[in-house]
């Protein structure tokens, strides 16, 4: 008789769990008494991959003789008088967002959030952040560290026009509670535009350029990276799927299949699970999903014709960052 998965060892049941989805691991708690323990395991939960549940957008403020906008980004956890906040970037089920006419003397004007754990922290003021429209970046993999990283792009501009070159780079950890900065090593001429897109894959930031590249730099500022795009192309959007660095450009989904090398392959997939793709379109700006297996279109919301920026939202339950708010 062939032994049943009780007999497993636990370090091997373990590490099944930890491959499971989320909300499936909250599940197999119920199974007994034994499952219990390991499913409530810190390490189980941490490596536990968790599933795309929505996404936060922001609109333009309402104007005289506009129709009311759809939707306020506004963060609850926040205190009163803070939760009108601007959405800069997310990252692994965590939000960096920057508190909307705080004066100076008031405190930090940045924060990093968890709307599913409602916790947050300020982050300390450096040059680059008093400027009010930077290049700012998220990075967090709670697979790998609990620690969070903040990357503020540095422009020979004041106010990071099309036209202004990256000359630095400063790097904020949660580790160390502080900032360090490094003179840039992606060459001359490299363009980062405030909506750039951006994905934090292998501890690395990636970034895209309107200079037919993606950059990336590690969490420590050592590493820098230029890898030149397919056809000289510029990408619209990169993204994580499946372990794989993807990205889009006027309908075509290439793959970083040769991380090493920078070798692209076309394919057509953006989701964290599945052969998903999201798109807006219409003037309503309606958000809908391609499924790329089926052909089938799903409409999913009406954004609204005030909306600005989307940010697809993971919630993270794991172990992040000191104590904060």
């Amino acid at each position: 008789k062939k032994p049943g998965a009780a007999s497993l060892p636990d370090d091997l049941i373990a590490e099944i769990l930890s491959r499971v989805p989320y909300k499936s691991l909250c599940c197999f708690k119920c199974v007994s008494r034994p499952w219990l323990a390991l499913c409530s395991d810190p390490g189980v939960r941490r490596r536990c991959p968790q599933t795309l549940s929505l996404h936060f957008h922001q609109t333009l403020r309402q104007r005289v003789g506009q129709r009311p906008a759809h939707c306020r980004p506004q963060l609850s956890f926040l205190p009163p008088g803070h939760r009108d906040a601007t959405i800069y970037d997310s990252c692994n089920g965590l939000l960096l967002c920057r508190f909307k006419d705080v004066p100076t003397q008031v405190g930090s004007r940045y924060f990093v959030g968890n709307p599913a754990t409602e916790k947050w922290i300020d982050l300390p003021d450096t040059e680059p952040m008093k400027r009010r429209y930077p290049v700012i970046r998220l990075g967090f993999d709670p697979a790998v560290s609990s620690h969070v990283r903040v990357f503020p792009l540095v422009h020979d501009g004041d106010i990071c026009h099309r036209q202004d070159r990256v000359t630095g780079l400063e790097i904020y950890s949660s580790g160390t509670g502080g900032w360090t900065y490094t003179p840039s090593e992606w060459g001359d001429g490299i363009r980062v535009f405030g909506n750039s897109r951006s994905a934090f894959f292998n501890s690395t930031l990636h970034l895209t350029t309107l200079d037919n590249s993606v950059i990336a730099v590690d969490t420590d500022g050592k590493t820098w990276r230029k890898i030149l795009t397919p056809g000289a192309c510029n990408f619209d959007t990169i993204g994580l799927s499946q372990g794989r660095l993807y990205a889009v450009n006027y309908g075509e989904v290439w793959v970083l299949e040769d991380y090493l090398d920078d070798i692209y392959m076309a394919v057509h997939a953006i989701h964290p699970e599945h052969s998903l793709i999201f798109l807006t379109a219409g003037n309503m700006r309606s958000l809908m999903s391609y499924d790329i297996d089926t052909g089938k279109v799903h409409a999913i919301h009406t954004l609204g014709e005030n909306f600005m920026h989307k940010y697809l939202y993971t919630p993270c339950f794991s172990k992040w960052l000191p104590e904060g708010h």
